[in-house]
């Protein structure tokens, strides 16, 4: 027997689901008028947006193909980011900033996998986070505004298990929330959007609350707490990454500082 599929949470306009499986649910069969917004804060939706401010290009790419990504770089003649810490440009947006152009190959296990995925559904797929809320919630009003069709899912990213599974996490719940509570709109937020917009407004430190969460801890034990100040800078850009094709394969390109 199949089961019935859940609500999507319509006739919300703005609606939020956590992960690729979250997001293809609702964004149903035809995504073509839907605009996705990528939350992954610690780190690829800030390293990305790090990248794009400086003009560099940045392909997506599932983190459990690593030989599909350095073939891609090879064929693109792209930088492929490495693991943190080997002295290379990584997922850690401190390895970014020195960037000036050029097209990066960009690996990780969530908000790459998610973006990557998405590429098909004919959404418009863009990636939010802290650095760039506001800016994300005017893109959002402004596909609101465009036609009385248009929707938007926000995709918290998430963590994962060691068995796989999808681990909700602090970080992206506020990203999503302080994109959800800029938008102009708030009757047209699903009762899961107008909860993370209350989760941010609540949060009376984000920055210190984001350096606290699991994910910000481990980052600041590894030896990288520049990555969660980064990440923790709301508000510090009015670049919004889009994904885009142009012939090479799927890619965020920016919008300038």
């Amino acid at each position: 027997m199949v089961p019935e599929p859940l609500p999507d949470q319509r006739p919300a306009r703005v609606r939020l689901e956590w992960g690729l499986t979250g997001a293809r649910a609702l964004l149903g069969a035809d995504g073509s008028a839907c605009l996705v917004v990528v939350v992954d804060v610690l780190s690829f939706s800030t390293a990305v947006t790090v990248a794009c401010e400086r003009g560099t290009v940045v392909h997506p790419y599932p983190y459990r193909d690593p030989a599909g990504a350095s073939a891609l770089a090879a064929r693109l003649g792209a930088t492929l980011a490495g693991p943190r810490g080997d002295g290379r440009v990584s997922l850690s947006p401190s390895t970014l900033r020195h960037l000036r152009g050029g097209r990066l190959v960009l690996p990780s296990p969530n908000g790459a996998t998610i973006a990557h995925g998405l590429a098909g559904t004919g959404a418009v797929v863009v990636v939010g986070c802290v650095r760039n809320a506001s800016a994300v919630a005017q893109v959002v009003d402004e596909h609101l505004a465009a036609d009385a069709t248009h929707d938007v899912v926000l995709v918290p990213a998430g963590e994962r298990w060691a068995d796989g599974s999808l681990r909700p996490c602090l970080e992206d719940h506020l990203g999503a929330g302080a994109i959800a509570a800029a938008i102009p709109r708030v009757g047209d937020l699903s009762t899961e959007a107008r909860a993370a917009a209350l989760l941010w407004q609540a949060t009376p430190d984000p920055a210190a609350t984001i350096r606290d969460t699991t994910s910000g801890r481990e980052l600041v034990a590894a030896g990288w707490p520049q990555d969660v100040e980064i990440a923790a800078e709301h508000d510090a850009t009015e670049s919004v990454a889009r994904l885009t094709d142009d012939g090479l394969g799927p890619a965020f390109t920016g919008n300038g500082p």
